[in-house]
């Protein structure tokens, strides 16, 4: 039976942060912010290549998004002016914490019959369905992608872009196909369908339907 990447949903609002500049939409005043930080040893070119594998991701779903690395420069300006319920925080960190393991719509690995590795988690609100945080767990990223044999850069850019699909599709559900689907099997990350690494026609749809709603907001 192959070994497959599950996400499983439960609902919280957490407030967190992640994730760095790869398509810059400053021009944009509509455009979405998210900001990235990073609390792990990850190296700067690595975690902006990371960036550029989940923004293309999320570009190809329609959405204009101002993506900037916060994590040595958190103090400046772009980091600190925030727009309420129009924001994205996304953040990289070390390990799963028991806090995460237990809330929110968690990406997974599942190792074998009731054991997990988790990826990463993304918070959603139970009463409004918004969602602000996203994060992602570093070291299981990098042992899922040594027992897949993919780059483990361009996972955890895949682990980015499906937890901020979460936030912008304001859904803990997860879709049949594409970037979205509940489960990553060790197959297909090494098989890497172009199809299976992007958000499906409907989730595109149900995405620039709701940055419509929340540009007028």
């Amino acid at each position: 039976m192959p070994r497959t990447f599950a996400c499983t949903a439960t609902a919280t609002l957490l407030a967190v942060s992640f994730v760095t500049a790869a398509i810059d939409a400053r021009g944009n005043d509509s455009a979405l912010i998210i900001r990235v930080y990073d609390t792990t040893d990850t190296p700067s070119n690595v975690r902006s290549a990371a960036i550029r594998t989940a923004a293309e991701i999320v570009a190809d779903a329609g959405i204009a998004v101002d993506w900037r690395d916060c994590t040595s420069s958190s103090t400046e300006p772009g980091c600190q002016d925030t727009r309420p319920g129009r924001d994205l925080i996304v953040r990289i960190m070390p390990e799963v914490t028991p806090s995460a393991s237990f809330r929110g719509s968690a990406l997974q690995l599942r190792t074998f019959p009731g054991g997990s590795l988790q990826l990463g988690v993304a918070m959603i609100n139970p009463v409004t369905l918004s969602g602000e945080m996203a994060t992602i767990f570093q070291e299981q990223v990098r042992a899922v992608a040594r027992r897949s044999g993919v780059d483990d850069t361009e996972l955890l850019g895949r682990a980015v872009a499906h937890e901020v699909g979460h936030l912008l599709l304001r859904a803990r559900e997860h879709s049949a196909s594409g970037i979205m689907r509940g489960a990553w099997s060790l197959e297909e990350l090494s098989t890497n369908r172009p199809e299976d690494w992007q958000f499906a026609p409907t989730d595109r749809e149900r995405i620039q339907r709701s940055a419509e709603v929340s540009s007028k907001q």
